[in-house]
């Protein structure tokens, strides 16, 4: 990793100069010209600005850092808030911040949470990344929780009950009476949707229905691919009565491709979503959705990192408690007499 002297040889300054620049010291008399060659220098080096002369001075930074993929994803306010409740009674700061696909090398992480900036960091895996994006993101020289993903060799994860909430999902449907019951999948590379997935496999051989292929629609996270997969199943000439969706922005965008087909919700197609926020009270119609416990894994993550960071090991946890709670709303019914609606044309 480039050093400061190594930008400032490169530039033809001295480190003082090129330390100035970088930390945009306007009070410095620097012509624009010196200042242009120290930031090009930097950037054909990937030089990282470094900060550790305060958490030399500190100890530490006494700040942590969550990385998520989309920070106005509201799926993230209640991890946010979690981790933010213990940093706060911790005493450390939150730095929050968004790591996407189109950010995903190797030096990205480093250089969005700047060296000696933060203690550590929690991240949220981006739906696009491999596990091998992934393991050279976090390849950092703080410690790094995970949040709902784990990777092999990699210490430090929380994880959800993913399998517990399909598996609610499924139940309720059927308490309901279906029997032709879809699932929209999560993104493929995400070991969370992997989890989802095999847990609505499980949940479909327990209530003794049969898990159709042609009724497993490959999707992602987000509400447009969540539209796609359910427009290809919509037009299947024998479809399901219900959906689970992976994902709640899934389910929206599934709920919009029924609109689009002229299907109702949920007269002709329930609807239910892993995962909750605040939006699900103000679809039309509402969604019923199976909360799972993100301010509770958000708090444990970061009560891993802060403990880690005064000597206790990392380790990888599932949140069992609370449970994953079935939030009963608009967008499921019973079947209309027990048997699939006719396909609109």
């Amino acid at each position: 990793m480039a050093r400061l002297k190594d930008v400032a040889a490169l530039a033809g300054v001295s480190p003082s100069v090129a330390s100035r620049v970088l930390n945009n010291d306007t009070s410095a008399r620097i012509n624009d010209n010196t200042r242009q060659r120290v930031i090009d220098a930097a950037a054909e080096l990937r030089y990282v600005p470094d900060h550790r002369a305060r958490a030399l001075r500190l100890s530490r930074a006494d700040a942590i850092a969550l990385i998520v993929p989309e920070v106005n994803n509201a799926i993230f306010s209640s991890l946010h808030q979690g981790v933010q409740s213990v940093a706060h009674e911790r005493n450390s700061a939150v730095f929050l911040a968004q790591f996407d696909a189109e950010t995903a090398d190797a030096n990205a992480l480093a250089q969005l949470i700047g060296n000696g900036r933060v203690d550590g960091v929690i991240v949220q895996r981006n739906e696009h990344f491999t596990d091998d994006d992934l393991i050279a993101a976090i390849q950092l020289d703080v410690p790094v929780v995970l949040v709902n993903t784990r990777l092999d060799g990699h210490a430090g994860s929380v994880a959800l009950n993913d399998r517990e909430a399909v598996a609610i999902a499924v139940t309720h449907l059927v308490e309901l009476g279906h029997k032709r019951i879809g699932f929209v999948a999560g993104a493929p590379r995400h070991d969370a949707a992997t989890r989802r997935l095999e847990g609505f496999r499980d949940a479909m051989t327990v209530v003794g229905l049969a898990a159709r292929e042609d009724w497993i629609a490959p999707a992602g996270w987000e509400a447009p691919a969540g539209a796609a997969a359910t427009s290809g199943l919509l037009k299947l000439a024998a479809r399901p009565t219900a959906l689970v969706t992976a994902s709640l922005n899934t389910a929206i965008g599934a709920m919009r491709a029924a609109h689009d087909a002229g299907i109702q919700v949920p007269g002709d197609l329930s609807i239910i979503a892993v995962q909750d926020a605040w939006m699900s009270e103000y679809t039309v119609p509402r969604l019923t959705t199976v909360a799972m416990p993100m301010r509770e894994a958000g708090a444990r993550a970061a009560s891993m990192l802060l403990d880690h960071l005064g000597g206790v090991p990392l380790s990888d946890e599932l949140v069992t408690e609370p449970h994953p709670q079935l939030m009963i709303r608009e967008s499921t019914t019973a079947p209309v007499g027990g048997a699939p609606a006719s396909r609109a044309t």
